[in-house]
Parts: C-alpha cells; structure tokens; sequence
C-alpha cells in the first residue's frame, strides 16, 4: 500500500511533531476523499461535482499545515499564496490590451503544468483583486485545474464592507455553488501554543540569539512561500516583504525609525496577529523619537490581542535609558513582559 497523506499525519503525530486533533484528522480526511474521487473520474463532467475545495476557519487552526500535507504528497500539483498568485495575474495584464486574454493564458499555461492548486491565505481587501478574481476562478475550472483553499473568512465573509461589494457577490456565488465548503471548527489556536511554549524575547544581538529568532519564525511560516503585503494608512502605502498572511517579519528601522503614527500602527495591528521584531537597539536621547514610535506600536499591538517576538540589545528592564520617557515605558515594559511571557527580574 502507498504512503498517504493521513499516514504522513498520523507520523508526525508519533513522532511528536504535533499533538493529535479529532477535527483536523477529520477534515483531512474529507479532503483526500474527494480528491482521490477527482483524480478517478472526470470531476469537471458532472454539474453536481465540485470545482475544488474551500478550507476556512480561525486563525491558528492548522489550514496552512493540512495543505502543506496535501503539496507535498501531490505529484501533479504545487502551492502559492494568495498575494502572489494576484501579484502573478496583476502582472500578465499590465501591458495586455485584453485582460481577459492575458489572464486566460496564464491559467491555461498552469493548467498544463499542475492538475491541482493549493490557495493559500485567500483573502480579498482592494477593489481591484474584486473585481477580477470570479474570471480567475472560471478559467481554473475551464483548464481543469482543482484548488484547495484555505481562508479566515467563510466566503460570505469575504470582502465585506468593500468597495462596489455587490458586483463581488457573484464570485461569492461561484464558490458557494461549486466548491466543497468545509470549516475547521477548532477553537485552539495552535499558533499561541507555540508561542506559550517557547522563548520569544531574546537578547542580546549575537549569532546565537538571531539564530533562535529566525528558527522560531520558521515554526510559523513556509519560507518558500513569503510574501509581499502593502497596508494602506489614509495616503500612505506601507509595504512589508517578509510576510506570511498575518504574520509579519520586520526591523525595527522600518517600524519604528520611519515616521510612522498611530493609526499606521493600528492598522498594522489588525492585518498582522503576530510580529517578529528585529534589531531593537537600546533606547537613548537620539532615539528619543523612534522610542516613542515604539510605545505607540506595543500599546497597538497589545490593544488588538496581537503576539510579539522580539531580538533586542537589552532586556526590557534595561532597554530605555531616557529619563523624560521613564514613565511611559513603565506601561510598554510590563506590556512586553506579557505579550513575550516572561518574567520580570
């Protein structure tokens, strides 16, 4: 008998990898059902089969980890992020005189390539990708190509609020009618756990330290699949490139040393559950303004539920030395203490 995807679960499950969740194997169970019924009939020949399947649920729950699953026994299938997959399609057609055309092409091109997609991360938050994304969708079942999603949001969910919502409906249509629609309903946040059971203040800056830092990012995202994310703050268009979803790799001169402001930094706060903090110098008169800026992130951060991780030159206790700036930090110090969960000295 061949290795499956749910032998592969049930290793890691005895080797410690991961803890065992009924739900998790359940939906992973689902899923490779109907694609082992894909890959034995002509799934695209019937109106009652399904296009491809829609995988959502809270964040932390383990969607990203079972498609992981999925790619890597796949033989005839490879994995992208939703922002990169828009970056794809945004670039066929920048100097296409036909849109339709140029993304029709596209797709075919992948179709002879991969008989199935995985989508990871959907998420729809400009009008452009609005607009676009039911042709994508059409063109994927036209060519054949199978998705498995996974998303945040249930699909009713998606874009709501947007700009011209109701020419979007349709696509949330589509994927109602088309696509097995399934929901991770695990109220654990696997993400948290790890954090809860490892270290994530470290210090001081060494080769060590920023060893441990990039091996505790890892944990949480497939390298292989960064991706760019822009966060629109009134005029300002602020662009992280280190990027998985909402988790977010960034240095402390890009955060803090740019004139960013507190709706900047609320904003960040709610598209990012978890921050990965690097460079964090010690804090003194020079770094008077970007000290500041850096209360003003924790204090969002802390205010929207977020996680931090953090590679700084001091512990927090020793980590500003600005006297006018000593009572404020009292706040960001004890607010570190428990976004990092450690204990103050």
């Amino acid at each position: 008998m061949s290795f499956t995807v749910i032998d592969q679960y049930k290793s890691f499950v005895e080797n410690n990898f991961i803890k065992s969740n009924r739900s998790q194997l359940e939906v992973l169970k689902k899923i490779d059902t109907i694609w082992n019924k894909n890959q034995k009939t002509n799934f695209f020949s019937n109106t009652n089969k399904k296009y491809g399947i829609y995988l959502f649920g809270k964040v932390g729950t383990g969607k990203t980890f079972l498609l992981n699953l999925f790619y890597q026994n796949s033989k005839v299938g490879t994995k992208i992020h939703f922002n990169n997959l828009m970056i794809k399609i945004h670039n066929v057609i920048k100097n296409s005189s036909s849109k339709d055309e140029a993304i029709e092409n596209y797709i075919k091109n992948l179709g002879k390539k991969f008989k199935i997609l995985f989508v990871d991360e959907m998420h729809i938050f400009n009008i452009v990708d609005a607009l676009i994304i039911k042709k994508i969708f059409f063109f994927m079942s036209k060519y054949r190509i199978f998705l498995i999603i996974s998303s945040n949001f249930h699909p009713d969910d998606l874009y709501k609020n947007g700009l011209q919502r109701n020419d979007f409906l349709p696509f949330i249509d589509l994927i109602k009618k088309n696509y097995e629609i399934i929901n991770i309903n695990i109220n654990t946040d696997y993400r948290r756990e790890t954090l809860n059971q490892s270290k994530t203040y470290f210090s001081p800056i060494n080769q060590e330290t920023n060893d441990e830092f990039n091996k505790l990012f890892n944990r949480f995202v497939d390298n292989s699949h960064i991706t760019t994310i822009s966060i629109k703050s009134n005029s300002r268009e602020i662009i992280f490139n280190k990027c998985s979803s909402n988790i977010l790799m960034t240095d402390f001169d890009k955060i803090c040393e740019d004139n960013l402001s507190h709706l900047d930094y609320n904003n960040i706060a709610k598209k990012f559950k978890l921050i990965f903090l690097n460079n964090v110098p010690e804090f003194n008169q020079e770094k008077k303004d970007s000290c500041r800026r850096f209360i003003s992130l924790i204090d969002m951060l802390y205010e929207n539920n977020c996680s931090i991780v953090i590679l700084a030159s001091k512990p927090i206790n020793s980590l500003n030395n600005i006297n006018t700036l000593a009572e404020e930090f009292k706040r960001t110090a004890s607010r570190l203490y428990e976004m990092t969960i450690v204990k103050p000295d």
